[in-house]
């Protein structure tokens, strides 16, 4: 029992590494592709913006069509190596980015970095196989705390790191440490190549009637039309918070630092609150943390409506990250509870496909009601939104069954 424990600790570990340390490089160069661009001679402004654009939203459409694949695979191999697939595959992602000579070249390296990376889905997978039934929303919520505490340093170390050595130097740092742990976990992470035959039910389920049985069970298809509105919600604001907090403040010069003061601030949040809703999901029914959860973030988002000045902006962005961190643990762990062994991959993958529509229609549908109705009614209908959430998860039967599913103990 305690040889499992320390080779649990281990696992977690590097679980933890892989997903800090992945938030922490794309957050860190994310804000700076523009600049990138001007070295890449991308051209004037308005093809700054154009491939600034494409390169932001081009992973997140190629992580939705493969992700699944990689779970696929995962099912049928190892977790182990779709971890260290992940991780290799970002880390040569990023070392093409640095050597991209153009911004059509940089672009389809962005492209491979959301196809062959996945580090979440992987990990997810991996706490599903690996951790304690009763440790799992524990294991989760710590790996929210991880991608958090890579959310709130990579924006601040990028920054110094590009103005001192530069975009390339940053993509081929973060290339070379994320290669490394690649190698480690393909090493030291419990689990070995398993080449079991098929079932004969397994047979029939490809990832297309994965999505199927996904949104035929009731239970699961709740929380993931709420994932997908937490996700539309969480894009949707972001995509206007710079713009709207020019707006509220008497000295618009100042307004960069503030933005990046309060998004320090969510994550702050997120990286406190995560482990702590984790930990209730393991002893708590799912339902009743994310509609308290759901319905708390709506009360905040409605308060940015309310010109109360900075120091209250600093509380509701800190309450609103800490609430946040409970919805999409929340909602992988209905999916890790409600799966076996034998699919648990494909269901994450398929579960994370998903969750990018709300991701790829938020920024488009809040830019567009900012643009019609003014930036803060953006938060108005977003705190609506939460509260359709949590109407969606309230009436959940079979919830209580899907809680006390015993899963096999790896």
């Amino acid at each position: 029992m305690e040889h499992a424990n320390l080779t649990w600790k281990r696992d977690a570990g590097i679980l933890w590494s892989g997903r800090f340390l992945t938030s922490l490089g794309l957050t860190g160069i994310s804000p700076f592709i523009p600049y990138y661009m001007e070295t890449l001679q991308a051209g004037g402004p308005e093809a700054v913006l154009f491939w600034t654009g494409l390169s932001l939203s081009a992973p997140a459409l190629s992580y939705a069509i493969c992700t699944p694949l990689w779970g696929k695979l995962g099912d049928r191999w190892s977790r182990k190596w779709m971890v260290a697939r992940a991780l290799l595959g970002l880390a040569l992602s990023m070392l093409l980015m640095a050597v991209a000579q153009t911004p059509f070249q940089f672009f389809l390296f962005r492209l491979c970095q959301g196809a062959f990376g996945g580090i979440s889905d992987a990990s997810s997978a991996f706490v599903g196989t690996h951790a304690r039934p009763k440790e799992q929303g524990l294991a989760l919520g710590r790996l929210e705390r991880a991608s958090a505490l890579g959310l709130l340093l990579g924006p601040l170390l990028g920054g110094l790191y590009v103005n001192t050595w530069g975009s390339r130097s940053l993509l081929l740092t973060t290339a070379a440490l994320t290669g490394i742990l690649a190698l480690y976990a393909a090493f030291a992470l419990t689990g070995t190549k398993k080449a079991r035959p098929l079932a004969t039910n397994d047979k029939r389920k490809g990832i297309l009637p994965t999505f199927v049985e996904l949104l035929n069970q009731s239970a699961v298809r709740r929380f993931l039309v709420a994932g997908i509105l937490f996700k539309l919600v969480d894009f949707s604001t972001f995509a206007i918070f710079a713009p709207y907090i020019a707006g509220q403040l008497h000295s618009p010069a100042n307004a960069a630092a503030t933005v990046g003061l309060l998004l320090a601030i969510s994550s702050l949040g997120e990286l406190i609150g995560a482990p702590w809703w984790g930990k209730r999901n393991d002893h708590k029914r799912l339902e009743r943390n994310v509609i308290i959860a759901s319905l708390l973030c709506s009360v905040f988002l409605i308060a940015h409506f309310a010109p109360f000045g900075l120091v209250w902006l600093i509380c509701i962005r800190f309450l609103l990250g800490f609430c946040y961190s409970a919805l999409l643990q929340t909602v992988m762990l209905s999916v890790l509870r409600s799966s076996s062994d034998e699919n648990r991959g494909v269901r994450v993958g398929a579960t994370n496909s998903l969750l990018m529509v709300g991701q790829l229609s938020g920024p488009s549908i809040g830019v567009f009601i900012g643009a019609q109705l003014g930036m803060s009614t953006v938060f108005l209908v977003m705190g609506g939104v939460m509260v359709i959430a949590a109407l969606v998860i309230a009436r959940l039967p079979g919830l209580t069954r899907l809680r006390k599913t015993k899963l096999p103990v790896h």
